[in-house]
């Protein structure tokens, strides 16, 4: 008969037991792997959807969750993520918010991305800047906010409304959805006066075709240049007049000429004219 391995070991020989002492040990089973911590994230109250993936790349945010129920998720994200290489982008939806595209989802009611290493420390601000009546696409890169008007006639009081949360205390993006680019304008409150920003929104209300954006670097001195492009060589003489008329000297905050650049395409390729807001020069 055959004896098995187990048999084998068992053969009544002190020599034989010595010599097989090592029969003894059992190889250790392999460790099961650690549960994967998104399973019970994800059935968490405050989830409204989440990706399927190990670590999902997204996860949706109900709606009406408490901003401190929020919070405290966050910090167990950002827990199960330490140690890996993934990001994570957290966000809810707005109900309200506009559907220019149906092949490209509407503005987020606010989003923020977590990262392995990462801290949870802004998204304090970005839920209390979402909670502003009207704000839409709350979020913040690298530092500088960002915020979504759903109209031309909402870009003025959400300004307003956001400028007094500390987010947005030195300023934002902000934008109004569109299928091509037609309005964005970086606010530095300290360089650009509201009766600029006014002067700006009636520019892009009169000329929907025209890309209107106001440029700012979001770190450093932060001058901005206004800039109005697809116009027609009539219409640049018409806004180049508007934006010259002294009354619009107030447009710059701080007393530096808030310049503009005007740009038409013709059969010459693409003409450009500059100027300052009011005619200011220095």
């Amino acid at each position: 008969m055959r004896l098995s391995p187990r048999r084998v070991c068992a053969v009544p020989s002190i020599g034989v037991a010595l010599a097989l002492a090592g029969c003894a040990v059992v190889a250790a089973p392999s460790s099961s792997p650690s549960p994967n911590p998104f399973v019970a994230l994800c059935a968490e109250p405050v989830v409204k959807t989440c990706g399927t993936d190990p670590v999902p790349a997204g996860i949706t945010i109900t709606d009406a969750a408490a901003a401190a129920d929020v919070l405290a998720f966050a910090d167990e994200v950002q827990e199960a993520i330490a140690d890996g290489t993934n990001e994570l982008t957290l966000h809810a939806d707005a109900p309200d918010a506009p559907r220019i595209d149906p092949e490209v989802s509407p503005e987020p009611k606010w989003q923020y991305t977590l990262r392995p290493g990462g801290r949870t420390d802004g998204l304090a601000d970005i839920l209390a800047a979402a909670a502003v009546p009207g704000a839409l696409g709350i979020s913040a890169d690298e530092g500088w906010p960002s915020a979504v008007a759903a109209t031309l006639d909402d870009v003025e009081p959400l300004i307003v409304a956001l400028s007094q949360t500390r987010l947005f205390s030195d300023g934002g993006t902000f934008t109004v959805p569109s299928t091509d680019e037609h309005f964005r304008i970086v606010y530095v409150p300290s360089r650009t006066s509201m009766d600029g920003v006014r002067a700006m929104i009636a520019i892009a209300r009169d000329y929907p075709d025209a890309e209107v954006l106001l440029e700012a670097p979001t770190i450093g001195p932060q001058h901005p240049t206004f800039y109005v492009s697809r116009l027609t060589a009539e219409q640049v003489s018409a806004v180049d007049a508007r934006l010259r008329d002294p009354k619009l000297a107030t447009a710059s905050a701080d007393g530096i000429p808030l310049e503009y650049v005007l740009g038409s395409a013709g059969e010459q390729g693409t003409t450009y004219v500059s100027g300052t807001f009011g005619g200011v020069t220095g």
